[in-house]
């Protein structure tokens, strides 16, 4: 809800140059209605009037008196599906300043039995547990129909479902926030992490969403498709079998920031292919991927900024196949790479390509650990990372850091798929990636010290909150 100046200057060596500051504004966050009808539904096949003495008889009879600004508060009990398909489905569109409500009343417990379908826009959902059943293949907790604009889905659960959150008929400038997703086994396999499939959030190519403060586990990625101008911030993803977050066949300023990534088994974003660019990740903590931190097959341009990324063996593993030019289309600065398992920091083979315009690789910080090499790029292994500086012309501030010194917390006992404890990866007074890194207009200004630190934690700053803000349910599922 703010606007703002953008100065654009646009200048070419050729000849010809020009400047312009033009004026934008941000999308407002959503509001809840004010002064609307408050009715009162409760389980059941229809009747009542929405008071509090006699409420509506299921959502299904509920939402025939639907009108924009009203707020359904849903009672204590579990609520089926009335449509053909077995679903809870809602078609009566809000306004854009007025949404209709769904929530659960104050202190209910309130569980949809069956899959939410969404084919309206302007809907409001909030205080849900959306339940699938472990015994039976529920392949979806809530999809679309009719490409839905401006949805909010805060603090609902979703569990045992192998997609929780789909949109596979569109949609548009949806918030998902505060959410908890704890995902389906695949019923043909044996129960354990190996058998986890699925999504928790499939944007499924669509645009303009939010998708903030989710708690997701137990799927194969955690959240997936954005096709542009998409914000992911501060989601807790863990306990995955492929990727934590991947904007594969997206377009253009899709940016992931503030996240924590543990215990995945693939990698922790994916670049598979990138459609264009460009594409910013800042300040996530990643630990520790079995396979690479980035998946890097077909890139564009990525700008990686005050980033943790540890890699059960290679921080950065290489790049497939090899005819694409990887991370050398990247700006990348004051990131850590950590090899936990004591690989090569960087491993990367692009081929023929060598560096051009897109690349700036410099300003990061390195751990190999008892590693005999620092890098392996282009086939050629370095035993340090001023050998791959002087060969490459790449990393000329880089350093090399220890994380048996710099951090108040590094515990990662064994690889992926054996779990490992939430933590904050920050760094300790003392450690050289204090201060060492360098000032990225518009990401970092605000650092202590004389210089910006490297990796996603200034010194001496509050620690961000990753997952659900707040105790959202009455019926014992609650935030650690």
């Amino acid at each position: 809800g703010q606007r703002y100046e953008l100065a654009v200057e646009i200048s070419d060596p050729d000849g010809g140059n020009t400047r312009q500051t033009l004026s934008i504004s941000t999308r407002p966050q959503p509001r809840k209605p004010t002064g609307g009808r408050r009715l009162h539904v409760r389980p059941g096949n229809g009747g009542g009037t929405g008071t509090a003495a006699s409420p509506f008889l299921g959502i299904e009879e509920a939402q025939k008196h639907a009108h924009p600004g009203d707020t359904f508060l849903l009672h204590s009990g579990v609520y089926s599906g009335f449509d053909s398909g077995g679903e809870i489905l809602l078609d009566t569109p809000g306004t854009s300043d007025s949404y209709i409500v769904w929530q659960a009343a104050q202190n209910a417990s309130v569980v949809f039995d069956d899959p939410l379908r969404i084919a309206a826009g302007h809907l409001w959902i909030e205080g849900i547990h959306v339940r699938g059943h472990a015994d039976v293949d529920n392949e979806y907790g809530l999809r679309t129909y009719n490409a839905p604009d401006d949805v909010v889905i805060k603090g609902n659960r979703f569990t045992d479902f192998y997609y929780s959150i789909v949109l596979n008929h569109g949609g548009s400038n949806w918030l998902i926030t505060d959410n908890t997703i704890v995902g389906d086994k695949d019923i043909n396999m044996p129960d354990g992490p190996a058998s986890w499939g699925g999504e928790g959030i499939d944007l499924q190519h669509t645009s303009g969403h939010t998708v903030a403060w989710n708690r997701i586990s137990r799927v194969a990625d955690g959240i997936s498709y954005p096709l542009s101008n998409t914000d992911i911030f501060r989601n807790e993803i863990f306990d995955v079998t492929d990727d934590g977050i991947e904007p594969d066949y997206g377009y253009t300023n899709i940016r992931v920031w503030e996240n924590r990534i543990s215990n995945v088994r693939h990698n922790a974003f994916s670049f598979q292919p990138m459609n264009r660019g460009p594409w910013y990740f800042i300040r996530n903590q990643v630990a520790a991927p079995l396979e690479s931190t980035l998946k890097i097959r077909s890139t564009s341009r990525v700008l990686l900024a005050h980033n943790l990324f540890v890699g059960w063996d290679n921080a950065l593993g290489s790049s497939w196949p090899n005819e694409v030019p990887g991370i050398l289309t990247f700006h990348s600065s004051n990131n850590i790479w950590i090899s936990a398992n004591d690989g090569y920091a960087w491993e990367h083979n692009a081929g023929g390509h060598q560096p051009d315009w897109r690349t700036h690789l410099d300003y990061d910080g390195f751990d190999w650990g008892s590693a005999t090499y620092a890098m392996k790029w282009a086939g050629v292994r370095y035993p340090l990372l001023t050998d791959f500086s002087r060969a490459t012309g790449l990393q000329t501030h880089g350093i090399r850091i220890s994380r048996n010194s710099c951090f108040t917390q590094f515990e990662i006992p064994m690889a992926p798929p054996a779990p490992m404890p939430f933590q904050y990866m920050a760094l300790k007074p003392g450690c050289n990636a204090v201060d060492a890194g360098v000032v990225l207009a518009n990401i970092n200004e605000g650092y202590t010290g004389n210089a910006p630190d490297l990796g996603p934690y200034e010194l001496g700053k509050e620690l961000p909150h990753y997952g659900p803000r707040s105790k959202l349910f009455s019926d014992g599922f609650e935030n650690p």
